[in-house]
């Protein structure tokens, strides 16, 4: 370390902004690899680990955490393959086949989150710098990028070979980037989820469900709580909707009236969005997950597409810092963006098909008899269930 001034100037060879998911990720790959990094998170340890985030590991990303060696001792047991699709109370259940070889493990993000934790800082001894603050990104042509954050009362120099973002859509990573560098491409669906924590574990098959009073979905969180999403209004607020509120929805969408009222352990709003900026990179700066796309909670791929991210950037980085090699970074762009635009597609076709075939005043009644048809179709076409298994399991 030197001193500069009141400045303390490090050097390392890659620093990643954000110990969400994907930073975590990539820097255990990283650290597993040999190549030196330092995570910079502004906040502390406990909340990471507390902080709920939706989704599952799929099959793809059991496959990826097998083939760095470390599924084993990151995931969780098998996924349950299965979605219970309901129609005005009425469910069927559809069950994800596949290649029986790579199924997706039971895995949510804050277990994979923990895990990474103690994997990487207990088990590896990876840094990871919680609590820091006005971190600035300098990405000047023909200069070693720096990362400086403030801890304490003293600023910290961090001079790197690349930079990576994983600070998610509000981040100061893709801010840094000069106007005009990147295309933002964006749908807005005209509506948001309500998303509810509540002390009631999934009994049966997660549910997907649709009535003429809105959607509803019930996912698992663990082995005593899951969460409710109910679609709402994008002006909609907590003060909208009071916990009795809350399970009277659920029972009304369900249409199940055995369902009872248990705690409530937090509540947020999410209006859907597809967003995705293009490129992903700008000099030595790669943006990965939010930082890069936003996918509606419905498609249950934002965590997913983070892994693709940081899977192929991960493997850029190792060629380019050990074996001088730049072709894979300098396509890192080119080789995500058409996953991603893939998964965009699935994630608006299951979101307009899940909302549509619900309230009728989203987009009138022949649209909701459109999508209930769609729906139906995953029942009865054997192509249209193979196609929606392998979105499910990450395979396409």
């Amino acid at each position: 370390m030197e001193m500069q001034g009141s400045n303390r100037i490090e050097k390392t060879q890659v620093v990643i902004i954000g110990a969400g998911v994907s930073g975590l990720t990539l820097a255990t790959f990283l650290q597993k690899s040999g190549v030196a990094c330092v995570i910079v998170e502004r906040r502390n340890r406990a909340y990471i680990e507390m902080r709920q985030r939706a989704g599952v590991v799929e099959a793809r990303g059991v496959h990826m955490f097998e083939r760095w060696g470390l599924a084993d001792k990151l995931l969780g047991g098998p996924v349950a393959q299965t979605i219970d699709y309901r129609v005005n109370g009425v469910g069927r259940v559809f069950e994800i086949v596949g290649d029986d070889r790579i199924q997706g493990r039971f895995c949510t993000q804050q277990m994979l989150v923990n895990n990474l934790l103690k994997e990487l800082i207990d088990g590896m001894s990876g840094d990871v710098r919680f609590e820091v603050t006005d971190v600035q990104i300098k990405n000047e042509e023909g200069v070693q990028p720096e990362v400086t954050y403030r801890y304490a009362d003293s600023e910290h120099v961090l001079v790197c070979d690349y930079i990576v973002g994983c600070d998610g859509d509000r981040g100061v990573s893709r801010a840094s980037i000069p106007e005009g560098i990147l295309t933002k491409y964006s749908h807005e669906f005209g509506y948001a989820w309500l998303a509810a924590l509540v002390e009631a574990p999934v009994t049966g098959h997660p549910i997907m469900g649709v009535s003429d009073h809105g959607c509803v979905a019930q996912l698992p969180r663990g082995p005593h709580r899951s969460r409710y999403y109910l679609q709402c209004a994008l002006s909609d607020g907590a003060q909208d909707w009071p916990d009795d509120r809350l399970w009277n929805e659920i029972r009304l969408r369900l249409q199940d009236e055995t369902i009872q009222n248990v705690k409530v352990h937090d509540k947020f709003f999410v209006p859907l969005r597809s967003v995705v900026y293009a490129p992903m990179q700008y000099r030595h700066l790669y943006l990965a997950g939010d930082a890069a796309h936003l996918v509606p909670p419905a498609s249950a791929k934002g965590m997913n597409l983070a892994l693709f991210d940081v899977d192929i950037l991960a493997q850029g980085l190792l060629q380019a810092l050990q074996h001088n090699d730049h072709t894979a970074l300098l396509n890192y762009s080119d080789t995500c963006l058409p996953h991603i635009w893939k998964y965009q597609e699935f994630a608006v076709w299951m979101t307009d098909m899940m909302h549509d075939a619900g309230d009728p005043t989203q987009h009138g009644t022949f649209y909701q008899m459109i999508a209930r048809a769609r729906l139906d179709n995953l029942f009865s076409s054997p192509i249209a269930a193979h196609q929606h298994s392998e979105y499910q399991r990450g395979m396409l």
